[in-house]
């Protein structure tokens, strides 16, 4: 059994107003129709996965993200804009982007209370992974965008991590106020595939503002790994007309999710 929890964080705009902002990875969040795309164990028929676990897995979702009541919130392993609407629905969260590859099993989003300015989506050639998608948003005049990943697993070869690291590096552009986050499948450390943006663009991921053993979001067959990441331009770490609220990062673990170890007590398709 696995978990993974979100990581939540707050920004302060112009000294004045603040914004909190998370990344969730949902962990295949499907529907219970068939469109051909779905990983095994959630087609119905074939597996475990019918219309009342589609059903439980949404409502225990939903209860996580109204646990989290942030902003904004970036989601992964989303398998549809239509799954992703079913979620919000009835909530603050009145404004959704969305984009999914073409027979992928899952997509990512992002799900806001606050109305952005635009949007676009980035794609990684020649591999089949999920793009980067960029939302932005304008608030008190001051402007910040918000770049939602979900890199290729490590198993599938260190190459395709690096392709997608590659183009969201030219994603980033000349970008001033930029938020990275997701799930990158790559650690916390001398390891990640995020170090060459933390070196040469300065970036500041927001682990290092936890004790070492608070360091992680995914806790699977007795282990706990920090594969999720939130990485911020260094004007937010200036103390500017936008700013990282310090000590708001956390690691939200809702005790409804977890054991006492911290481990899930939910199964696949909860």
């Amino acid at each position: 059994m696995r978990v993974v929890f979100a990581l939540v964080f707050t920004i302060l705009v112009a000294f004045a107003s603040e914004i909190s902002i998370a990344t969730y990875n949902v962990q295949n969040l499907f529907d219970c129709k068939d469109d051909g795309s779905e990983y095994l164990d959630f087609k119905v028929g074939v597996s475990k996965w019918d219309c009342e676990a589609a059903d439980s897995k949404l409502q225990r979702t939903r209860q996580v993200i109204n646990a989290l009541n942030t902003d904004i919130i970036a989601l992964q392993e989303i398998e549809n804009e239509q799954v992703l609407k079913a979620l919000v629905s009835d909530s603050e969260y009145k404004f959704i982007s969305f984009t999914k590859e073409k027979n992928s099993p899952v997509g990512l989003g992002l799900i806001s209370k606050l109305q952005p300015s635009g949007s676009e989506i980035f794609k990684v050639p020649n591999v089949k992974t999920r793009n980067i998608l960029k939302v932005v948003f304008e608030t008190e005049g001051k402007k910040f965008s918000i770049f939602v990943n979900h890199f290729p697993t490590y198993k599938n070869g260190i190459n395709m991590q690096k392709k997608a690291e590659k183009t969201l590096r030219t994603a980033l552009g000349k970008e001033k106020n930029a938020i990275i986050l997701g799930d990158f499948n790559s650690p916390f450390g001398q390891k990640s595939i995020l170090n060459d943006i933390i070196a040469t663009r300065n970036f500041y991921d927001l682990y290092k503002e936890l004790e070492p053993k608070d360091r992680y979001s995914h806790a699977v067959h007795g282990k706990k790994r920090a594969i999720d990441h939130v990485l911020l331009s260094p004007s937010f770490m200036e103390n500017g007309d936008l700013s990282y609220v310090s000590g708001s990062f956390e690691v939200f673990k809702p005790s409804f999710a977890v054991d006492e170890k911290g481990f899930a007590k939910s199964d696949l398709y909860s």
